[in-house]
């Protein structure tokens, strides 16, 4: 099924459009989604710090009360003491109250701790507080708490104690504790100090920041995994908080299959680890809200490229269709007279336009091409008819020569008549394409050695061709016009005696052959060295120059422009051209490239 250029152009526009839409809101959204998730995770951590310093401060309270009355050494003999000293005398009042007084000393007035309490496990009890009333059993008391025992084995270190019930006020107020214990001889009864802290303020540190409307939760736990926030009710169900050494994870619910989002944060200070829990739902809402919006921007940006690539097609479309109308009238008989509006709505109408302006032109220059090619081949075949007239009477005439001068005592002139009849007949041959590289040598070699006869003892040639080559075709008429260069030109401004070297070997790693013909004359002069490189460079660039200048001076009297044009219309851009002028002669190089 064939379709328009039209639809073509649209649907490739829509194709390119949608993948760009595409690839475009896909890294919109991820970028933007890993932001909002870097974000959010930035979110906790700092929720997570500011819950943690918060926490650790109201401890550090706690702990530095603790820390005085341990260390001090008022307070300790006081406990010392107790063992023998009857606590019912008025002297035993009164130094309880100023022990009570000391207590109070470090507590400060604004009752940085709710409670101060001295517990000696012989059943000694002072306490200092909001509340002073304490309950009758308190020996019974201290045999029930265990965290005493728990702050004993830690020698002296802290022991936070999750919040709990008051075992000594008689309205048992819930609170949370920080326990030391005194270091006494082991024939003394062991005692506490217990600082306490009302849960509710614990509770109000915690839930400072919070976001009324979010679902996340946060809980304190210990490094034995206790629950220390929040304290639940006597049978209330405890929340399951999965162990995890990162600091932000996903973990999913039993119950329901949803994930939860769980960051933690571990105070070395306190021991205290802060966790927050909030549904994955809840944390990726962004994120939601991100999809949305991408999905509604991809969908627009898909509406508005379906708009650009329908107007797109239309406009290029439009001069070609227009185009393709004009070519169907187009025959030979208007070609020259047909008009067509000038088209330059894009860069490649416009070439296309300018195409079809200028066909008609290489449709001449074409066809003149061939009235000259045409004219090229009549010329050769003239003057191979000059050349071939009564070929027999100049053989036989030399022939005769030489066998009249070899028997008179002339060698020399007989071998002189032998070569110059082999000379003409090699030229007066039928003309063909090529010859072999051989054929071509002993062509050249037969005119050198009849130019070293005319000119005796001051001139000398040397010919040095690899075997391998002999058998390569080359175009008649090679070497020849290029040694009697040196002659005309070359020769006629220096002394002798004169030398020519033609030189034919394999270039670079075998794939070339270089032909080499350097004499030892004056060189070119400045105005025929600047026209000789003109010339090598355009046919090196494949340009030909016209037919006329080169056919005009026949077969016997090639130039330079002639012999180097028909090697570029014989090897085509398979060869190329150096000319070297140096102070004593020239040289000519030809590079062949072999045919594979």
């Amino acid at each position: 099924m064939q379709v328009t250029i039209q639809t073509r152009l649209f649907l490739s526009f829509t194709l390119l459009c949608s993948i760009l839409v595409a690839c475009s809101s896909y890294l919109f959204y991820t970028q933007t989604s890993k932001d909002l998730m870097e974000r959010g995770e930035e979110m906790n951590r700092q929720q997570l710090f500011r819950y943690q310093e918060a926490l650790d401060h109201l401890i550090e309270d706690l702990d530095r009360i603790s820390a005085q009355v341990i260390y001090s050494s008022d307070i300790k003999n006081y406990l010392l003491e107790q063992s023998e000293e009857d606590t019912s005398t008025y002297q035993s009042f009164t130094k309880r109250k100023k022990y009570e007084d000391l207590l109070a000393s470090l507590n400060g007035p604004w009752f940085i701790a709710t409670q101060i309490s001295l517990i000696k496990l012989d059943g000694f009890f002072l306490t200092y507080g909001q509340n002073m009333n304490t309950v009758s059993d308190l020996k019974g008391q201290m045999k029930g708490a265990a965290w005493i025992k728990d702050a004993l084995a830690l020698d002296g270190e802290k022991l936070l104690v999750p919040p709990h019930r008051s075992e000594w006020q008689d309205n048992h107020p819930f609170h949370f504790s920080l326990v030391r214990s005194f270091r006494f001889p082991p024939s003394q009864p062991p005692a506490v100090v217990e600082v306490q802290q009302t849960y509710d303020l614990l509770e109000e540190t915690m839930e400072t920041g919070r976001n009324a409307d979010s679902k996340a939760r946060v809980f304190v736990i210990n490094d034995r995994g206790s629950l220390f926030y929040p304290a639940g009710t006597d049978g209330a169900e405890k929340p399951v908080i999965p162990a995890g050494s990162g600091s932000i994870e996903e973990v999913k619910r039993t119950d329901d299959g949803e994930a939860d989002i769980w960051s933690r944060l571990r105070s070395d200070y306190s021991g205290l680890t802060v966790v927050i829990q909030q549904p994955k739902t809840e944390f990726m809402q962004p994120i939601a809200h991100l999809r949305r919006i991408t999905w509604i921007l991809a969908l627009l940006g898909e509406l508005v490229s379906l708009a650009i690539a329908y107007v797109l097609s239309a406009n290029i479309s439009s001069p070609i269709r227009y185009l393709q109308k004009r070519l169907e009238k187009l025959n030979i008989d208007n070609v020259n007279t047909f008009p067509v509006k000038k088209l330059k709505s894009t860069k490649e109408i416009a070439i296309l336009y300018s195409t079809f302006e200028d066909m008609k032109e290489r449709l001449n220059h074409s066809l003149n091409e061939m009235i000259q090619a045409q004219k090229r081949e009549n010329l050769a075949h003239l003057q191979a008819m000059y050349a071939q007239m009564n070929p027999h009477f100049l053989f036989n005439t030399l022939t005769s020569m030489a066998s009249y001068a070899d028997e008179s005592g002339f060698p020399e002139y007989a071998r002189i008549s032998q070569q110059l009849s082999g000379m003409l007949r090699y030229s007066t041959n039928a003309l063909s394409d090529s010859v072999t590289l051989k054929q071509e040598m002993q062509y050249t070699v037969q005119y050198m050695a009849l130019m070293q006869f005319r000119y005796e003892g001051q001139f000398s040639y040397e010919v040095r061709v690899e075997p391998a080559l002999e058998e390569e075709p080359v175009p008649k008429f090679l070497l020849q016009p290029l040694a009697e260069n040196a002659f005309s030109h070359g020769f006629q401004q220096s002394r002798p005696p004169w030398i020519i070297t033609i030189g034919v070997t394999l270039a670079g790693d075998g794939s070339a052959l270089a032909i080499r013909i350097e004499d030892n004359g004056s060189g070119f002069t400045e105005e025929a060295y600047a026209e000789t490189t003109a010339l090598i460079g355009e046919l090196n660039e494949g340009k030909i120059r016209q037919l006329e200048m080169l056919s005009a001076q026949g077969l016997g009297h090639l130039g330079i422009v002639n012999t180097l044009t028909r090697c570029r219309l014989f090897w085509n851009e398979r060869v190329r051209f150096e000319l070297e002028n140096r102070a004593q002669g020239a040289a000519f190089i030809i590079t062949v490239r072999r045919s594979s």
